[in-house]
């Protein structure tokens, strides 16, 4: 069977060494609810513990209250695509670190590359592109200048450590 569709290449998995040095990450312990019979992490809940993740750095690195932004801001957060390459298996009782980069930042979206590190190498590795919108219209809206500076500082410093 031929196609005409072009072969698309596959990311290679990182080490930990690879990964700028100053990228903040998270701690996620997959527990016995997340897995499947055979112990393996069932695939939506990396999902979940990629959005885990996320919250946890508006909050703790990038100094603004995730919960305050959807809440009284009125600001949603919304992907616009989220994508995920799995390396190897995790299972239940296995840590994965998150490491979160920054890709791109644009006038009302900005992309994120999650590196989950089972030890010293990548077990999968998330795409997301979050797109800023009112939740008062469900439209897009520019990035609120407090949230592009933060992406921007946060960018600009994990950059420089490469």
């Amino acid at each position: 069977m031929t196609t005409d569709t072009p072969a698309v290449s596959r990311p290679t998995p990182l080490t930990r060494a690879e990964l700028p040095k100053d990228l903040w990450s998270h701690p996620i312990i997959f527990r016995h609810g997340q897995c499947d019979p055979a112990g393996i992490v069932y695939t939506p809940k990396f999902f979940d513990v990629f959005n885990q993740a996320i919250e946890a750095w508006f909050c703790e690195r990038l100094g603004l209250n995730y919960y305050d932004l959807l809440g009284p801001r009125r600001l949603g957060l919304g992907y616009a695509q989220a994508s995920a390459v799995f390396f190897a298996p995790c299972r239940m009782g296995d840590q994965v670190d998150i490491f979160i980069r920054v890709a791109k930042i644009g006038t009302s979206s900005y992309s994120l590359t999650l590196h989950a590190m089972k030890g010293e190498n990548e077990a999968l590795r998330g795409e997301y592109t979050t797109v800023t919108t009112s939740l008062e219209t469900l439209r897009p809206i520019p990035i609120p200048a407090d949230i592009k500076d933060a992406l921007t500082t946060y960018y600009e410093h994990s950059n420089s450590l490469t």
